[in-house]
């Protein structure tokens, strides 16, 4: 039996939203039943240890996520949890290594470095001597094409099966009642005008073409619709005139967000934001005034909310952007904030012409 599944191991306090990120877009590629990534693809009920262990043993490829704190966070005793046997990235790596016929890689993520032996406990240690990949905020979407081309020389992809395309029928060739009904149609409803009203006077007016009064098709009688829908059996243009028309269905779902908006804080700084979506998924670039690039970031919308990883390369920092619409996408608010720096503003984004 083939083994194809991809097995993603990471810590949770480290890199979770990119590993997260990189697992949508693994999917794509490989398909849902091969890429493994525990809190979403264990079942309920299964034993963590056992079905983590089979899971790797079914695995080609087990890809290490690596970010900046990978190897120092601490327990609620202060001890670092690398370096406890019951850690469980360290036992997922541990076990990764001990098969000759899995290809570990260590990806290093956002602006991690590069481990040596000495930071990490005896039965990994041999992680350091591996070749590395990597995965950053700015450069995401070529960092993760450089990824899949390695893993596709391992896995192969999922062939995707083209689209069919739905037939449609020639139009029925019109007898010359259905091309000509229309007239036929409007004479009547002048006649039936012209012997409903009363006054003579109006209906002199009406012939002399200066009748200020017009009966709408939508004012016909059911008896009379019916008349014409009997003797009009195989069109229904008149009936499609007549109904009402249907309700936006489109309510509520946010447009593409592509194209120039204007980012704007509390403080009165502005930049420019130029988006490229890709269905949920976008990324962006930002300018500032004298239109030089000074930050990028990638992101996703799902329903009326809005987050992305920013990097302004101004400072040298990453962010997080937080936004949300009440305008069906026309107007977003909310903040960006950056860890690193313990700080967070208020801003908005509205669009601009380019």
């Amino acid at each position: 039996m083939a083994k194809n599944k991809i097995f993603i191991s990471y810590r949770q306090s480290d890199t979770q939203s990119e590993a997260s990120r990189l697992k949508e877009n693994l999917e794509e590629v490989f398909g849902e039943e091969n890429v493994f990534f525990d809190i979403e693809t264990l079942e309920p009920g299964l034993n963590f240890a056992k079905a983590i262990e089979k899971t790797i043993q079914q695995s080609a490829v087990v890809l290490v996520l690596i970010g900046e704190n990978w190897t120092e966070v601490k327990d609620e005793a202060g001890n670092l949890r690398l370096f406890k046997e019951d850690d469980w990235v360290r036992k997922e790596v541990a076990l990764a290594l001990e098969m000759e016929d899995i290809r570990v890689i260590p990806v290093l993520v956002k602006d991690a470095k590069k481990l040596s032996p000495n930071q990490l406990p005896d039965n990994i240690k041999s992680l350091a001597d591996y070749q590395w990949a990597e995965l950053t905020i700015p450069r995401w979407r070529n960092d993760v094409e450089k990824l899949i081309s390695s893993l596709e020389k391992i896995i192969p992809p999922v062939k995707k099966e083209p689209e069919k395309k739905k037939f449609v029928p020639p139009p029925r060739p019109k007898g010359w009642w259905a091309k000509n009904y229309l007239w036929v149609l409007g004479i009547f409803v002048v006649l039936i005008i012209i012997g409903s009203w009363p006054d003579e006077n109006f209906q002199e007016d009406l012939i002399d073409g200066n009748g200020t009064e017009q009966k709408n098709q939508e004012e016909l009688t059911a008896e009379e619709l019916n008349q014409l829908r009997e003797s009009n059996p195989e069109e229904t243009e008149v009936y499609d005139n007549l109904s009402l028309s249907s309700p936006n269905t489109n309510e509520g779902i946010v447009e593409d967000i592509s194209g120039y908006w204007l980012l704007s804080d509390n403080q009165g700084n502005t930049s420019t934001l130029v988006f490229n979506q890709y269905v949920d998924d976008f990324e962006f670039i930002e300018y500032n005034v004298l239109n030089i690039e000074i930050g990028e970031g990638v992101g996703s919308i799902s329903g009326n909310q809005l987050s992305a990883d920013y990097y302004n390369s101004l400072v040298q920092v990453n962010g997080k952007i937080k936004l949300s619409t009440s305008t069906n996408g026309q107007s977003w608010s909310g903040t960006v904030s950056f860890p690193t720096l313990g700080t967070s503003s208020n801003i908005m984004l509205q669009r601009i012409n380019p």
